[in-house]
């Protein structure tokens, strides 16, 4: 009986975890703790300056925004194949980092352990295979991170909302 229970109890860790992704996999679910999901799909500018006769346009990357019950907002931009590209945060309480970030998150937590801790709210981070930027102090939090070789070409990383 015993075995049962601590063998039902892993796979329900299990199961959560794989149904959690991040920066670099699928999107990100808060475990139903959001209030509103919507969905935007965005195309990038031609940056060539030749003319195409082509009127159609697709999209190149699709925005998700989750509120979360705290009230904090979380996008992550999604590329045409569905892999989370770029993640930012707004709002009253840090969103769940771990999840948002994965393997990235150790990234984040060994360079801010390398820091001093007085006085300071800022954390940037800004590396070949990921940049993070993370800012606040209580009830106002903000940050984006992004990993460079995975934007799509021509996406400017200062249209991060």
């Amino acid at each position: 009986m015993r075995r049962a229970l601590t063998l039902m109890l892993f796979l329900s860790m299990l199961q959560g975890a794989l149904a959690w992704a991040a920066l670099g996999g699928s999107p990100s679910d808060f475990g139903g703790n959001t209030t509103q999901i919507r969905m935007a799909a965005r195309s990038l500018a031609a940056t060539s300056t030749s003319s195409t006769n082509s009127a159609t346009t697709t999209a190149v990357y699709t925005i998700s925004q989750s509120t979360l019950d705290s009230g904090t907002i979380v996008r992550e931009y999604t590329d045409a194949s569905g892999v989370v590209f770029a993640v930012s945060w707004t709002g009253p309480t840090l969103p769940d980092l771990r999840t948002l970030l994965g393997a990235k998150f150790t990234v984040m937590t060994s360079n801010a352990a390398k820091r001093p801790k007085a006085g300071h709210s800022q954390l940037a981070i800004d590396q070949s295979d990921v940049v993070i930027v993370s800012s606040g102090h209580m009830r106002a939090y903000s940050g984006q991170a992004w990993i460079p070789s995975a934007l799509p070409a021509g996406f400017d990383t200062t249209t991060i909302e």
